[in-house]
């Protein structure tokens, strides 16, 4: 029996505040138990980053290869049953969301999802999985207050060479060639200007 917390997302930066929340979960379940649920969904306005991107991102930043996970949809919970190898009667499956992710799901007595509360007996995850609310960490990028990969990649597409640079650095730590070749390229800062513009005014 065991119990297996999975922090799902786009990840279109995986940034400072992702990482403080898989360290968290790492703490509170150790770090076998731990996964990051992501998909291989793909666009050139606000999910210009492949899998294999994400992937990098997340290992710069120390979280173990192994402990990434390629999901079509990370709520369907046999989906994670089958890729875990997860005992349907006897272990349990947690899923880290921020506030306002939570929100978006209904949670009747029913529901194959419940909220995680206090003292709560949990079930198996053949019964029931159940949402843990995490909070929104805010880091500096660039000397600014962020709380989202949007912000992150409008502050690179708004800034110089130097400014990428420093983003680049302010995310893994050091100015790291790999991250910023894949940066311009997925973001499209090497296009022409009215390139970048179009299609991507509005980058949620």
């Amino acid at each position: 029996m065991r119990t297996v917390a999975v922090y799902p997302g786009r990840f279109h930066v995986f940034h400072r505040g992702h990482e403080s929340v898989y360290d968290h979960l790492v703490k509170q379940y150790g770090p076998e138990n731990v996964y990051i649920a992501t998909s291989a969904k793909q666009n050139t306005v606000d999910s210009p980053f492949t899998f294999a991107d994400k992937v990098a991102m997340m290992t710069k930043m120390g979280v173990p290869a192994s402990r990434i996970i390629q999901v079509t949809n990370p709520y369907k919970i046999d989906e994670l049953i089958n890729t875990l190898g997860l005992d349907p009667k006897s272990d349990k499956l947690i899923y880290a969301l921020g506030a306002k992710d939570a929100e978006r799901f209904n949670y009747t007595p029913t529901s194959p999802l419940q909220l995680l509360k206090k003292n709560v007996k949990m079930k198996p995850v053949g019964k029931h999985a159940y949402i843990k609310i995490v909070p929104t960490a805010t880091f500096n990028v660039l000397g600014k207050p962020v709380q989202s990969a949007s912000a992150i990649r409008n502050l690179y597409l708004d800034g110089n060479d130097n400014d990428r640079n420093q983003i680049i650095s302010d995310l893994y730590g050091r100015v790291d060639p790999e991250l910023k070749t894949m940066f311009d390229e997925r973001l499209g800062v090497n296009q022409p200007q009215e390139g970048i513009i179009y299609g991507q005014e509005k980058r949620f």
